[in-house]
């Protein structure tokens, strides 16, 4: 009888440890809330798509390539032009945005991005945001607002939204974005970080959006095509923000992995402070690739510096210089014309060099 009592304790214990879990408010950041994370741009052979219930999700493999601290800053903290439309009564948080799909728009230089969000018992979504353009930071509203989460999240749960934004750019014109999101609690179950091992809910969220462009001089419009964005965020209770997130673009329909970041400690080696964000973090994405008349090129400097970048062919040869100067920390974002350097098909290399660091990224011209 003591057997089996014993091992009906047992079958009890395990069934407690994997039971899943439900996400709400509670688990989400407060503001001043900070969380370091790790950021590697390598999976290591990984499939990220495969989820399902009760799963198990092997990531300890993945070695990190520098780290950062996810800030959430208190309202009545925001610069002062950013404090004329958010505040304590509909903003809950601000955060640096290091992720923003590009701006590809010639002549304008794209040098920051900030998000404002809104939590309640129901859910969270984005509020608005703020971009550094030409040097001038603009904020501005969304209406209708973006859901990032709905809340009680629970496995199998689907919900849905569309949002829209709009801002006017000095003596440019108009600049705005529609989109439609759809989450889906796709997964459930133990997820293993190189940091820990974690009961969590898996969300896949897919957008799709249209960007819009309103020229003043010519009076005219276009619209920007933009890739389809896949996020996959792994929810674990009390965390704050996703264990992991793994983001990616959809590029001749297959998944092009953009961002890999998870929940860390502070790594000897890694010259990040505590209370502050003083390593050099590129993550640098390109798009389109293979690119045509033009390329995109993000990258985010967290330490201040002199940067040079340089696009070379295949034999090393520089064709393009696309920046030589001293740049702050924020998100960078530099438009290629590629129909104006008259270049042939093939492939290119861009090379993003600082004072201590350089990344290579390669760049198809078709």
């Amino acid at each position: 009888m003591k057997k089996i009592t014993i091992i009906v304790s047992l079958l009890i214990g395990c069934s407690v440890i994997n039971a899943q879990i439900t996400i709400g408010q509670s688990d989400m950041p407060n503001a001043g809330d900070s969380v370091l994370v790790s950021i590697t741009n390598s999976l290591g052979g990984i499939d990220q798509t495969l989820t399902g219930a009760n799963y198990n999700w092997d990531y300890s493999t993945l070695v990190y390539n520098s780290q950062q601290q996810v800030k959430f800053d208190a309202p009545l903290t925001f610069p002062t032009i950013f404090a004329l439309l958010f505040n304590p009564f509909n903003t809950s948080y601000g955060r640096e945005n290091r992720n923003l799909t590009s701006l590809p728009i010639p002549g304008v230089s794209f040098t920051g991005a900030y998000d404002f969000l809104k939590e309640s018992s129901s859910a969270l979504k984005q509020v608005g945001a703020g971009f550094t353009i030409n040097g001038t930071p603009i904020p501005f509203y969304y209406s209708p607002n973006d859901f990032i989460f709905r809340f009680p999240m629970n496995y199998l749960n689907i919900d849905s939204c569309d949002y829209q934004y709009s801002l006017s750019i000095p003596t440019i014109g108009d600049y705005g974005e529609k989109g439609h999101r759809v989450n889906m609690v796709d997964g459930w179950g133990t997820l293993i970080t190189p940091l820990a091992t974690y009961q969590t809910l898996r969300v896949k969220s897919i957008i799709t959006a249209i960007d819009t462009l309103y020229i003043s001089a010519f009076g005219i419009g276009s619209n920007i095509p933009v890739p389809t964005r896949v996020q996959y965020k792994w929810l674990a209770t009390a965390k704050q923000i996703p264990v992991l997130e793994i983001d990616a673009n959809i590029v001749g329909g297959n998944e092009v992995v953009t961002n890999i970041q998870y929940q860390d400690t502070l790594h000897p080696t890694s010259s990040i402070g505590i209370a502050e964000n003083s390593s050099l973090d590129f993550n640098a994405t390109v798009f389109p690739n293979p690119g045509h008349d033009f390329a995109v090129l993000k990258y985010n400097l967290t330490s201040a510096s002199k940067v040079k970048i340089t696009l070379t062919d295949v034999l090393g040869k520089t064709v393009s210089v696309i920046a030589d100067e001293n740049q702050t920390i924020s998100t960078y974002i530099k438009t290629i014309n590629l129909k104006e350097l008259n270049l042939e098909k093939g492939i290119y290399f861009i090379n993003i060099q600082t004072n201590s660091s350089k990344e290579v990224q390669k760049l198809i011209v078709e």
